[in-house]
């Protein structure tokens, strides 16, 4: 499957975000690239108040818009993370269609960012949104993709989990801050990919938040089972990241390491 990820540096203008990714949908058509993953807050990045206007309910309005898209190109796609409206609150929520425009699965985030100056919290994402309770996989042409969003990085025992339930590919749409960026993002995403024996597929912002005045770092990447980066953007360019996942190759690197069938820490636990 040729897949790829798509870096962004989205503005605080959904209708401007949408429209941009028109083109991304037009060139994986070209390309012939059969899956798009867009990053974390890929519809709008700016302040909280933004986020709490841009909310819709899923399915509603919003999937309609973005599932037509999918038809229209025939380019399946997965929507990083969207501002999710319920009768309980919003989630950080991302969105799998399939090539025919079909709302196949959908991922609220469960770990949710908290930055702190000592004591002092400087950031805090659940002040806005509520946290996730499922554990989302989603087998789609032949692969079993499982979901994540952003600060789920830093949980490896999700991945173990998306694994333990056959996930091959691990989606990690975000938008990763360029002073965490720098120190964690690609040694993360490389732990992932190797401990799971599965591709990772990153697909991050870029740029300046002009409401928050945040960068963030890029550098979205896709890497294969053995934990080698097969394609990779720099960290102030927008664009698709893109490249071939295999089956074979998956296959091939967990027969050579089979660590996923060797993990005892549930029988010690016992």
């Amino acid at each position: 499957m040729k897949i790829a990820a798509v870096q962004l540096s989205s503005s605080a203008d959904a209708e401007e975000n949408l429209s941009r990714s028109v083109g991304f949908f037009e060139k994986a058509k070209k390309e012939k690239i059969e899956l798009l993953l867009f990053p974390e807050n890929v519809l709008y990045r700016g302040s909280d108040d933004g986020y709490k206007n841009q909310a819709q309910y899923i399915p509603g309005k919003l999937t309609q818009q973005l599932g037509n898209l999918s038809r229209e190109f025939s380019v399946s796609a997965v929507w990083g993370g969207v501002v999710e409206k319920t009768g309980t609150g919003l989630y950080n929520t991302s969105l799998f269609f399939s090539e025919s425009g079909d709302l196949i699965g959908k991922y609220r985030k469960i770990h949710l960012f908290e930055l702190y100056d000592n004591e002092q919290v400087l950031f805090r994402e659940s002040d806005l949104f509520n946290h996730g309770n499922e554990i989302i996989n989603l087998p789609y042409k032949s692969f079993n993709f499982g979901m994540s969003i952003c600060y789920d990085l830093r949980f490896p025992e999700l991945y173990r989990s998306l694994t333990a339930n056959n996930a091959n590919v691990l989606f990690v749409p975000s938008d990763f801050t360029e002073q965490t960026g720098k120190a964690h993002w690609l040694p993360l995403l490389r732990a992932r990919a190797i401990e799971n024996l599965s591709y990772v597929i990153a697909a991050n912002q870029c740029g300046l938040n002009k409401k928050t005045n945040a960068k963030s770092y890029g550098h979205s990447c896709i890497i294969n089972p053995w934990g080698e980066i097969i394609a990779s953007l720099d960290g102030e360019e927008t664009g698709l990241c893109i490249a071939e996942i295999s089956l074979d190759k998956i296959s091939i690197s967990r027969q050579r390491i089979r660590s996923l069938e060797h993990c005892r820490i549930a029988e010690l636990r016992n």
